[in-house]
């Protein structure tokens, strides 16, 4: 089949990527059917082996198997995500329920169980890599059921594939909400406060739709997050902040309600079916903070100064509504209109002052730069390759030596077919168990798309997103491990946070602005003042930014605490806003309904890991910051190594070999001005 199904082939492209050219949406179901065949195969000759169970026979041979597999499905997940159409997410709805089918007889695999466990019994023969790998394994198909029998083992099963069609489902329908939404403005009067290219774009938008003359507006945050900080007109506003909040939560076909109630109570079963308290207990097994009492107490720590701030920053910002002669009470979506005006009136600041100075172009060059001088690498631009959409770019990554060290994928622009949000994902990671192997890594990011023939400007916040993501792909482009299973980002969920935020730190040094920060029409660097006023404003409006986040984690968390029957939504919702007194004009920063880091992707009782991570990334950067040098070789020299670490040795290990001790909160709550 090789020769009419490329996924079925050797990828010949240049290093080793797919050929996106040639592959149709008709190439994928047949691929995952080999593929999930070809696995099977593998695992039955691992326990048909005559040979006594050995890291080699057993755990290595088990590592190897799945490539085809695993190659197809991290290709069609990636386009799935960031190119999807209705043939693919029919696909998706398919195959979600039959790759849970296949993990799960794998996983749940007796004879198999019995191998992994010989060969963990004897662990203390093996080290290095080879100890990690048996070790994670043997976790692995605990994790998994290996050791439940009969009755509970069978419904295991079910409720993995149940679970996995309800996050297939629940992914689908908030795309289609997003896409839905659109807020009509009929008079150009109230436009009032919008920048030009913004109203251009709604107007280009509305035309599409057929509504010529009037201006259109998605609730996607490129889009809301402007639209409040400078739309005069309050209704406006408030319409947009309400639809942006209620996506899938409309009564409609795509409402999430049912779906994640189901989850959880779906979650709830397979924790208790394997020994666990709850699913927090369970998911909080493995990570750096020990159980979701521990992140729990974290989140309360931080809460209480959060709280503190955030209430006086509202009294600002309602003394500013009072001053301008209104009445009304301080709501959602007015808070960052009104605190657009303190920060000018403060700071004498505003994003449309920093744009010019920050154009895609030279913020990717920014990012490249960082990493030239910490570590020694390079990047060069890829020319004819071709890849999944016009609007990615690709990168050969190499070393101080100029040898290869990977393939960068960029997907910057907002579209219909992505979804929301930024995130780095893999088309390969890297090994050494069958030669060289080299990852390829991608970047993903909803920045808004610049009109035609005009440079693509970006706020400072996306200017963080895009560093933040660049510190995830340097992990998974760095890594150097003997496993896959091991390399990049596979490692802890509140560990995998700390290597992208702390390269955040770096976007707003002066020594690097003077190298990326150049004026868009003049290339003159970055005023020294500006900078100044950047600096300064890091520390503003953190109570409300930090709460918004807060109270999402500890939303999440409290849906998967639970036990017992599940509440409804608006009910939970209710009580975990009044336990921990959020003001009323801060809103959860991802309601349930179209909360997918936690319904659809991998945080569930895990959005937490973001501060974990901060306390770790502020704590990290400080050691920088301590020795004068923002790029201390001996520092740098230690960052990268644990980089390239991977998840082979414990996330707590690695920090301490790089930081010297244990980490501080410290720095969080100083870089914040919480403290």
């Amino acid at each position: 089949m090789s020769s009419t199904n490329p996924l079925l082939g050797t990828f010949d492209a240049p290093f080793g990527l797919p050929p996106f050219a040639a592959i149709t949406d008709d190439h994928f179901a047949p691929a995952l059917e080999a593929g999930m065949a070809a696995q099977l195969k593998e695992v039955a000759a691992i326990i048909n082996n005559p040979e006594a169970p050995s890291l080699s026979n057993t755990i290595e041979a088990l590592e190897r198997s799945g490539t085809l597999l695993a190659r197809t499905r991290m290709l069609f997940e990636n386009l799935s995500g960031t190119d999807t159409n209705p043939v693919r997410q029919s696909i998706e709805q398919t195959f979600g329920p039959k790759l849970a089918a296949h993990s799960d007889a794998i996983a749940l695999n007796v004879e198999l169980f019995r191998r992994i466990e010989a060969v963990w019994q004897q662990r203390d023969q093996l080290d290095g890599e080879a100890r990690v790998l048996t070790e994670k394994t043997h976790q692995h198909f605990v994790r998994g059921g290996a050791q439940l029998e009969g009755e509970a083992r069978a419904r295991l099963a079910e409720i993995n594939q149940e679970l996995a069609s309800l996050q297939i489902q629940f992914a689908q329908n908030l795309l289609a909400q997003n896409n839905g939404f659109i807020h009509v403005v009929e008079q150009e009067s109230e436009l009032a406060g919008l920048p030009a290219g913004m109203i251009q774009a709604a107007a280009e938008k509305a035309e599409a739709l057929g509504q010529s003359g009037k201006w259109a507006f998605g609730c996607d945050r490129t889009v809301l997050y402007p639209f409040l900080t400078y739309c005069h007109h309050r209704g406006h506003r408030q319409a947009l902040y309400q639809g942006y909040l209620n996506r899938a939560d409309n009564g409609c076909e795509q409402d999430n309600k049912a779906n994640l109630r189901r989850q959880v109570a779906l979650r709830q079963e397979r924790a208790a079916l394997l020994g666990f308290e709850t699913h927090a207990h369970y998911e909080l097994e493995d990570r750096m903070v020990e159980g979701p009492e521990a992140a729990q107490a974290l989140m309360d720590d931080v809460w209480q100064a959060t709280a503190v701030r955030a209430r006086k920053e509202a009294e600002a910002l309602q003394a500013r509504i009072h001053a301008e002669g209104n009445d009304f009470t301080l709501a959602g979506w007015d808070w960052w209109y009104y605190a657009e005006q303190v920060r000018q009136a403060e700071y004498a600041l505003d994003d449309e002052q920093l744009k010019p100075y920050f154009s895609l172009d030279n913020v990717i060059e920014g990012a490249f730069h960082t990493a030239r001088k910490l570590f020694g690498i390079d990047f060069k631009p890829l020319q004819g390759v071709s890849l999944y959409h016009e609007e990615a770019r690709v990168w050969e990554v190499v070393d101080a030596q100029g040898e290869h060290l990977g393939v960068f994928i960029g997907d910057y622009f907002t579209r219909d077919s992505k979804r929301g949000g930024a995130w780095m994902t893999v088309f390969r990671e890297q090994s050494r168990l069958d030669g060289v192997v080299r990852p390829i890594v991608q970047n993903v990011c909803n920045f808004p798309k610049p009109q035609p023939g005009e440079p693509a400007l970006l706020d400072f916040e996306h200017v963080r997103t895009l560093f933040h993501e660049f510190g995830h792909a340097l992990h998974g482009l760095l890594t150097d491990c003997h496993y896959a299973s091991l390399s990049g980002t596979n490692v802890a969920r509140d560990f995998v946070e700390f290597p992208s935020q702390v390269l955040e730190h770096w976007a707003l040094q002066p020594e690097v602005l003077a190298h990326y920060a150049r004026h868009v029409d003049t290339g003159e660097v970055i005023p020294e003042s500006l900078v100044s006023r950047v600096q300064a404003v890091g520390r503003f409006n953190q109570g409300f930014q930090t709460g918004e986040f807060l109270a999402a984690a500890l939303l999440d968390m409290a849906w998967h605490t639970l036990e017992g029957d599940v509440p409804e939504v608006a009910e939970l919702e209710a009580a975990v806003a009044q336990r921990i007194g959020l003001p009323e004009a801060i809103a959860y920063r991802y309601r349930s309904t179209a909360f997918a880091h936690i319904f659809a992707g991998g945080y569930s009782a895990g959005y937490y890991s973001y501060l974990y991570s901060a306390v770790l990334d502020g704590d990290g950067f400080a050691a920088f910051t301590e020795t004068g040098d923002i790029f201390d070789p001996a520092l740098a020299g230690r960052l990268h190594t644990l980089l390239r670490s991977g998840g082979t040795d414990k996330p707590d290990a690695l920090y301490r070999a790089f930081r010297g001790r244990a980490p501080q909160i410290d720095a969080l709550l100083e870089n914040r001005g919480l403290n």
